[in-house]
């Protein structure tokens, strides 16, 4: 167990938070074993590992949030899941490897290098500062508008960065044998949650709907058939 800070995926970041990250013999061990969710998390990791050809540490954390998250710790490449996540879609291994892609991804496309976050998020806040958004974001009518049209923009980076991890990671999926469609059934899986409420428009992650139909169109164009 380690204490570290996360780079969340879906979330701002929380600190000290107790990972669990089994060694590389206990994952190999793992893909035979008798319990379901540690059998398909050793087994769809063999796969990514096997296809994308950049290697990581698998761990869990104990929150009843469903999440998962992309953390550099010691110059390890970590992804980190959520008890909460694991407890909905452990026995689904499309979506276990449409995540852990995705979050792969991210490290892949240089998203947890070591301040570009901050870089970002402080191009963002200068910007918005510019407009008056921040002083003025809760008055109506006063700077609201232009404010949020910035806000947007600047937002616009981060749902960018995940839309690459989303694609990137689902081809990884696929090439390890999975379906894209676990992107759709994890985006669906969210909404019946009302995890999906939040307008898409100020969400650091493409909306739900949009996750869906690009699962959709991928299933139908490499097998055929869509997701629904």
């Amino acid at each position: 167990m380690i204490s570290l800070m996360l780079i969340a995926c879906a979330t701002k970041p929380k600190k000290d938070v107790q990972i669990n990250l089994p060694n590389e013999p206990w994952w190999e061990a793992a893909v035979s074993s008798s319990d379901l969710t540690t059998r398909n998390l050793a087994q769809v990791r063999q796969g990514v590992l096997r296809v994308s050809g950049k290697s990581f540490m698998l761990g869990t954390t104990v929150d009843t949030e469903i999440n998962a998250y992309a953390a550099m710790e010691n110059d390890q490449t970590l992804i980190v899941m959520t008890t909460g996540f694991l407890g909905e879609f452990s026995s689904d291994q499309d979506v276990l490897a449409s995540v852990m892609g995705h979050e792969l991804a991210h490290h892949q496309l240089g998203h947890t290098k070591p301040g570009y976050l901050e870089n970002r998020n402080a191009a963002v806040q200068a910007m918005s500062t510019t407009v008056g958004m921040i002083s003025s974001f809760f008055i109506p009518f006063s700077g609201l508008i232009t404010g949020n049209m910035v806000k947007a923009a600047g937002l616009s980076y981060s749902r960018d960065d995940e839309r690459e991890a989303d694609l990137l990671g689902m081809q990884w999926a696929m090439l390890a044998g999975y379906s894209p469609c676990g992107s759709y059934r994890f985006a669906q899986r969210l909404q019946a949650l009302n995890k999906g409420a939040t307008l898409a428009w100020f969400s650091t992650h493409p909306g739900l709907s949009e996750r869906m139909e690009n699962a959709q169109r991928i299933s139908f164009k490499t097998s055929g058939s869509g997701c629904g």
